[in-house]
C-alpha cells in the first residue's frame, strides 16, 4: 500500500513538473501561434502521462489487492 502511495506522489510531482515547464515555455512565447502550437503539445504529452500512469496505479492497485487477500 505505501508503494502505491508513493507511486502516485511521484506522479504528481511530473505532473506539476510538466505544468511548470509548460508554464514557463508559454512566457517565453512570442505569438498567439506558437502559445496553440505550446498548449496542443502539452495536452497531447498530458493526455499521454496521464493515461499511462493511470494504467500503472491500476496495475499497482491490483497487485496490493491481490497481495492482500492472501
Amino acid at each position: 500500500m505505501r508503494d502505491l502511495g508513493k507511486t502516485a506522489m511521484t506522479f504528481a510531482e511530473q505532473n506539476v513538473a510538466n505544468s511548470l515547464e509548460f508554464a514557463h515555455k508559454l512566457v517565453r512565447a512570442k505569438d498567439a501561434r506558437e502559445i496553440v502550437g505550446l498548449h496542443s503539445e502539452f495536452i497531447r504529452a498530458q493526455m499521454e502521462a496521464l493515461s499511462n500512469q493511470a494504467e500503472e496505479l491500476g496495475e499497482a492497485a491490483s497487485r496490493v489487492a491481490k497481495d492482500a487477500s492472501r
